[in-house]
């Protein structure tokens, strides 16, 4: 049995505007090498890809969780140092929509609380393991989630 492909599940189960921004963030990360792994573990019941490079993650892509209906996809990157983040980016938008996307722990659980980071010259307190969290990303944010994947790939790369 062929096993569906993301872009599949892109077409399925987002609109024609999602589609268009979610099929070109994983063109993008396809372009890189990236490997898309599906979970069969704890989200295996979910539409759930762990996204790798050098068997390390990069980020996290989840399409129609029926615990958050009002989010038809979410990208969310891995556990970032604040030594990638601090540089601060010239691009005053790109720094707006990172601060926008911060991460803030909720207390699931899986972060113990999260962690002081600075990102891009601005302190915050609590950010959880997975550094950023794009609900619903439209076109603006689709910029932003290509830096981040970049900074996280040299993260790993170093």
């Amino acid at each position: 049995m062929n096993e569906i492909k993301i872009e599949d599940y892109i077409c399925e189960k987002l609109s024609l505007d999602e589609q268009k921004i979610a099929l070109d963030f994983v063109d993008y990360l396809e372009k890189e090498k990236f490997i898309f792994v599906k979970d069969n573990g704890y989200w295996k019941d979910k539409i759930y890809y762990l996204i790798k490079y050098k068997n390390e993650g990069i980020c996290f892509i989840l399409i129609k969780d029926p615990e958050e209906p009002e989010n038809h996809w979410t990208v969310w990157s891995d556990d970032m140092d604040s030594k990638w983040l601090k540089e601060i980016s010239e691009d005053e938008e790109i720094k707006e929509l990172a601060w926008k996307h911060v991460d803030l722990c909720g207390n699931c659980g899986s972060c113990s609380g999260g962690t002081r980071k600075v990102i891009f010259g601005k302190e915050f307190e609590k950010v959880c393991g997975c550094t950023f969290r794009i609900d619903n990303p439209n076109s603006e944010d689709l910029k932003f989630m290509k830096i981040m994947v970049q900074i996280r790939k040299k993260e790993i790369a170093k």
